[in-house]
């Protein structure tokens, strides 16, 4: 066998590998986020939508990681240590700042009046069931997302705890008009304590 076509498969298998470890330590995560956010907790925060601890944990190490890539990257600088990869390594690291913030902005709370929402950006509101305009459940971006008659948009992470109760005072409260064909069943299986998967997959 010639030397170049090794040295190619050797390279596909790498980057197999390396791929196949990402998949297997993406689902590890992503099923700890889910088991995690359906935590019993107690009855005072039975209609508060919030992250789980797992979020912020997730968010914190994933800067301190990222972060140290990049000090370490030019500590010990070597050729292959450029700007673009500290530019990169920092990049990331800021990418994560975002979910710690989410962590403590995303707090909600439901009543069979309507939605008390937080916001990351700006300050938070209420808004009624009755006044609700669309609510539409995004399978890309992982959310519903709520909009009011007055122009008013809240997104609600499959992310958060809480759902299932979430879920059940929407469709008790909210005009069935409003609610999208295709996100009807997704609310009615939240509701009965089954919230959409955090990563693509079926969580059983």
């Amino acid at each position: 066998m010639h030397v170049p076509v090794l040295v190619a498969m050797t390279f596909r298998s790498d980057s197999w590998l390396k791929w196949t470890l990402w998949a297997i330590i993406m689902s590890l995560i992503m099923g700890w986020v889910a088991r995690s956010r359906r935590q019993p907790r107690p009855a005072g925060y039975a209609r508060r939508l919030q992250h789980p601890l797992s979020t912020l944990i997730i968010g914190l190490v994933s800067f301190l990681f990222f972060a140290a890539i990049a000090v370490i990257s030019n500590v010990f600088a070597n050729a292959t240590t450029t700007w673009l990869t500290t530019t990169v390594f920092v990049g990331f690291a800021l990418l994560a700042l975002p979910i710690v913030s989410d962590y403590f902005a995303a707090r909600h709370e439901v009543s069979e009046e309507g939605l008390r929402y937080g916001r990351l950006f700006g300050a938070g509101g209420h808004i009624r069931w009755a006044d609700l305009k669309s609510v539409r459940f995004s399978a890309a971006m992982k959310w519903f997302r709520l909009e009011s008659q007055s122009g008013a948009v809240v997104r609600i992470s499959v992310m958060l705890m809480g759902l299932p109760v979430f879920a059940q005072l929407l469709l008790v409260h909210t005009p069935p008009e409003t609610i999208e064909s295709n996100t009807l069943p997704v609310l009615q299986m939240t509701a009965e304590g089954n919230p959409p998967s955090v990563w693509g997959l079926s969580e059983g």
